[in-house]
């Protein structure tokens, strides 16, 4: 894919232009969040990417052999970037300190500004420069910002919305090695994937991350039901993770927080008040995204609170 035509702008009300075998690797393309048209410091982001063709984002993929119903696990397997550069922008009436149609305030717009962000030969750093000349880098760190599944009940949801389907979650563990649940509402899932990201601090504060595109691969299971499931869920080498949205900021953790101790309870056999004790005693918050129409945090527990042996989402 490459062309802007390839890609869609919104998850669910399109038929699956392509199809996935369960177990198989793939191989996919993806766009940055402008669509790879915003190149250089003088653009316009919202002349070349007005809203809502942001996040364009590849597929949908049917996924042979998913239900309605059944819990699909995406594990990603490898992130490469598809050019030497990110790009990143600050925009009028968006980002965290701005005022907003929906949170307005008397303060005069910011200005819109694009950084050119170039990545290191050996894929380690990034750098650009201040308007004073100061060079800034921060380190690579390659993840999807968008990842989900067509939403239930026939709702077309915009490609910058998280939800329940997973979509626009803006968590930075969503990177090699890391596997995301979610509840397929169609037959075939209908996966969608995108807004590929070289670097992104907790928040996504300014509006956006490094934006970039990638050459990933993927796979895709199946696997047991588990009447606990409700929102997103993610599976590291090291530490399960529910990922919550909501708005205000402390809906999104309440989602998450609840949904992490009713799994915990079923994976370690303690009863609620004990695996909610023990879900505040070690659980760690993140907060990954604070300008979307609603906001997402991963409220996660090491891997080695569940008993030995336990496995996880019934692989």
């Amino acid at each position: 894919m490459s062309a802007d035509s390839d890609f869609k702008f919104c998850f669910g009300g399109h038929h699956a232009n392509q199809r996935i075998v369960l177990g198989t690797p793939f191989e996919v393309f993806t766009e940055d969040c402008f669509s790879g048209k915003l190149t250089s410091e003088t653009g316009k982001p919202r002349e070349v990417a007005p809203f809502p063709r942001v996040n364009p984002l590849a597929g949908p993929f049917h996924i042979e052999g998913v239900r309605q119903g059944d819990i699909i696990a995406i594990h990603i397997q490898s992130m490469t970037p598809a050019r030497d550069w990110g790009v990143a922008t600050v925009s009028p009436n968006f980002g965290l300190l701005s005022g907003t149609r929906m949170a307005p305030n008397l303060q005069p717009d910011s200005d819109e500004r694009v950084w050119i962000w170039r990545l290191d030969n050996d894929h380690t750093t990034l750098r650009t420069k201040a308007a004073n000349g100061t060079e800034m880098s921060v380190p690579f760190n390659p993840f999807f910002g968008t990842i989900g599944v067509a939403p239930a009940h026939g709702e077309v949801r915009l490609s910058v919305v998280p939800g329940d389907f997973g979509g626009n979650l803006d968590m930075p563990e969503l990177c090699p090695g890391t596997t995301l649940y979610l509840r397929a509402n169609v037959d075939g899932g209908h996966l969608y994937l995108g807004d590929g990201h070289y670097a992104q601090g907790d928040g996504e504060i300014a509006g956006t991350a490094i934006e970039g595109a990638f050459h990933s691969s993927l796979a895709v299971a199946k696997v047991s039901d588990d009447e606990t499931f409700d929102f997103p869920r993610i599976e590291t080498q090291t530490c399960i993770g529910v990922i919550g949205v909501g708005r205000p900021l402390e809906s999104a953790i309440k989602v998450a927080a609840a949904e992490m101790v009713r799994w915990v309870a079923t994976l370690t056999g303690l009863d609620p008040q004990d695996a909610y004790q023990l879900v505040s005693q070690i659980g760690k918050l993140r907060v990954c995204n604070l300008v979307n129409p609603e906001y997402t945090a991963l409220l996660s527990v090491p891997k080695t609170i569940l008993p030995k042996g336990t496995v996880v989402m019934g692989r």
